[in-house]
């Protein structure tokens, strides 16, 4: 096999969308790579004095929370972008590579 696909660690936060029952990696959440915005502030996340304000209907979960109960499903916008897994070629691991996750299991990009 030329490539591995690793998944997100259980304690990777995500942001969950209730009434969709969807959710998106915190990096999709960011950039907006998503079927619809989770993000009340989106205007202001650039300017670190603000807090990030989630919509009503968003909250934060972790993938364990989410994996664990099959009503969820990932954020067509953000799989599609590959805001979840991290595909690990052979040549990366020869080179080395950095992983998508601290040590925490918080998203690094």
């Amino acid at each position: 096999m030329s490539y591995k696909i690793l998944p997100p660690p259980g304690t990777a936060p995500v942001i969950a969308d209730d009434e969709r029952s969807t959710y998106a990696s915190t990096p999709c959440i960011l950039s907006n790579t998503l079927d619809r915005d989770l993000i009340g502030n989106r205007k202001e996340i650039e300017d670190p004095t603000k807090a990030i304000e989630l919509l009503p209907y968003a909250n934060e979960k972790t993938i364990a929370d989410v994996t664990a109960d099959p009503r969820w499903s990932r954020d067509k916008a953000c799989n599609f972008a590959t805001g979840f897994d991290q595909i690990v070629t052979v040549w990366m691991r020869l080179t080395g590579y950095r992983s998508r996750w601290a040590e925490d299991g918080t998203w690094r990009w």
